[in-house]
């Protein structure tokens, strides 16, 4: 049978879709090879309070509310450089870096990074940037919980079943009874202010997805 020109067109953008997720799960095993930092154990202190939680939240608002999509959707692309380039972000990378294509970097926790910018930059810089640098520093200490709360970065199962996560997201809300809690999410396909896109959006994540539960200490700020 025949392919038509309208499915051919399918295949290549499902092809293209393939491509892009492949070259983040690479960009994310680069980041765990070089996941050599000495890890943190043992921190004494709270967890992290309302303030900071509620800050984050309202921080990751505002940057859903700016329509931050990936370059294609044309969207304020030019924003997420600002996430993995500033020291109010993830700080990586000299000043003639610009993030210019879907892709080239996966920017989740680098979105997360700069909802919680009151996070002291060692700790931005060199944790928040992947799952596994997540689970390296943090999995043994008090951060890790067992309850999802507002404002907890949480890592979750995207397409690769890592034990420690392939997305990292931060939390709106509680869980409600089916284990649906919405999220805030950068470098993800979702809702956005002006409808489905990929970039900063909201969505729902489930519990049976969840890797791991995260809760900043006082020592974080």
């Amino acid at each position: 049978m025949k392919t038509t020109k309208k499915e051919l067109i399918y295949e290549i953008d499902n092809l293209k879709n393939e491509l892009r997720k492949a070259k983040r799960a690479i960009n994310h095993l680069c980041l765990d090879i070089n996941a050599s930092e000495k890890k943190e154990r043992d921190f004494i202190g709270a967890q992290n309070s309302t303030i900071h939680s509620e800050k984050a939240l309202k921080r990751a608002s505002n940057e859903w509310s700016r329509n931050v999509t990936e370059p294609e959707y044309k969207g304020d692309w030019q924003r997420i450089t600002d996430y993995i380039h500033s020291s109010e972000g993830l700080n990586w990378y000299n000043d003639s870096y610009e993030y210019k294509k879907n892709g080239e970097f996966s920017w989740c926790g680098a979105f997360v990074a700069f909802c919680y910018s009151d996070v002291i930059l060692n700790t931005r810089k060199k944790i928040f940037p992947s799952c596994y640098r997540m689970y390296e520093n943090w999995y043994d200490t008090r951060r890790r919980v067992k309850v999802i709360h507002p404002g907890d970065i949480v890592t979750v199962f995207s397409s690769a079943k890592k034990f420690y996560g392939d997305h990292i997201v931060l939390a709106i809300d509680y869980p409600d009874e089916n284990g649906d809690f919405p999220t805030y999410e950068g470098n993800a396909k979702g809702q956005g202010p002006n409808g489905k896109i990929e970039g900063v959006i909201k969505r729902k994540r489930n519990l049976k997805n969840v890797a791991c539960i995260y809760r900043l200490s006082a020592e974080d700020f």
